[in-house]
């Protein structure tokens, strides 16, 4: 089975002309073509809860367009009695509906992002799910920007792209540009001989809520290292607090991704690998044998622990997380929807 998958890795990475590790534009624009079917996808709701697409702002959706005399009918709400006592007669406002809503994607290329072990980097894989989403944008009408974070290579402050939201097709080619720039940009700057280096997710939440506006509609693409710690399990509490914010103003869309090896060790002990692995987190390295049971079981106990915390942080705030593996092509796993 190992084989198998390793073949269909092999197979879609020659077609895409790609080594899995740096992206390339011509990847990106590939989801321009699949736009028409991204407009259908409606996600999952659960009862009494607030979707992420259901109206075009958070709150009224509409904006004011003239008044006219009161009809039989009309929402008693609507009535302008200031105009209505400064006439005479009865007048209500009309509203209509906004039709260019603000989309922020908000990319996390941390060290942690720079990670896979089948198809593509975590990294990568954002990169592509970020190009969808921006399609997708466009094809509904919408203004389209984007805030892209990486951790530096040297400096003290995170290097950040920030793309202010825009209308029509060269708003998205503006963000692919810049999403492969980033990209490249983070893998170089991981690659470089380094100390142990802090996520920027929590920075790059807080910068979003100092950008997005009241209403926008913004999609948060990260592995979710940065908010929930491995060790102890416990949230950064300034991540939390600006999520606490951004849900209050924006409508909040948190999407992760995942390497099949961060869940669990079976696909390696089935690489027939008889040499031992070493794990570390930046402080504490772990030497293990992939094949002892006991081993693969604490490794899986300790993924799906962690996993579950970071769900449930994200259930505290009535939010779904949705979650896509870097080991499969993205248009096979998009919710709802082949592409």
């Amino acid at each position: 089975m190992a084989n198998s998958m390793h073949e269909t890795a092999a197979t879609w990475l020659a077609q895409w002309h790609s080594d899995g590790v740096k992206v390339a534009a011509h990847e990106l624009m590939y989801y321009r073509s699949k736009a028409a079917a991204l407009a259908r996808l409606r996600p999952r709701l659960k009862p009494g809860r607030s979707g992420a697409l259901l109206s075009k702002v958070k709150g009224r959706g509409m904006e004011f367009d003239e008044f006219r005399h009161y009809q039989a009918g009309d929402d008693i709400r609507a009535i302008d009695w200031r105009v209505t006592a400064r006439t005479g007669t009865p007048h209500t406002k009309l509203f209509r509906e906004e039709r260019e809503r603000p989309v922020l994607l908000v990319v996390d290329f941390s060290d942690s992002m720079q990670f896979g072990s089948q198809l593509l980097l975590k990294s990568v894989q954002a990169c592509h799910l970020a190009s969808a989403l921006a399609w997708l944008a466009v094809a509904r009408g919408d203004r389209v920007g984007a805030l892209l974070a990486s951790t530096p290579s040297a400096q003290s402050q995170p290097q950040h792209i920030e793309l202010r939201p825009q209308a029509r097709e060269h708003a998205v080619t503006r963000i692919i540009q810049q999403l492969v720039a980033a990209q490249n940009q983070a893998l170089q700057n991981w690659q470089q001989p380094h100390q142990e280096r802090a996520s920027v997710l929590p920075y790059l939440l807080q910068r979003t809520l100092q950008v997005a506006k009241p209403g926008t509609l913004v999609y948060v693409i990260s592995d979710w290292r940065g908010l929930l710690t491995n060790s102890q399990q416990s949230a950064d509490t300034a991540a939390v607090q600006a999520l606490l914010a951004l849900q209050r103003h924006c409508q909040l869309v948190p999407m992760q991704l995942v390497d099949p090896l961060e869940l669990s060790l079976e696909a390696v002990a089935q690489a027939q690998i008889s040499e031992q692995l070493a794990l570390t987190d930046g402080q504490v390295e772990w030497q293990f044998d992939p094949h002892q049971a006991h081993q693969q079981q604490q490794y899986a106990n300790a993924a799906a622990a962690w996993q579950q915390q970071l769900v449930q942080q994200f259930q505290q705030q009535a939010l779904e997380l949705w979650q896509f593996s870097a080991a499969t092509p993205l248009e096979s796993q998009w919710p709802g929807v082949r592409l």
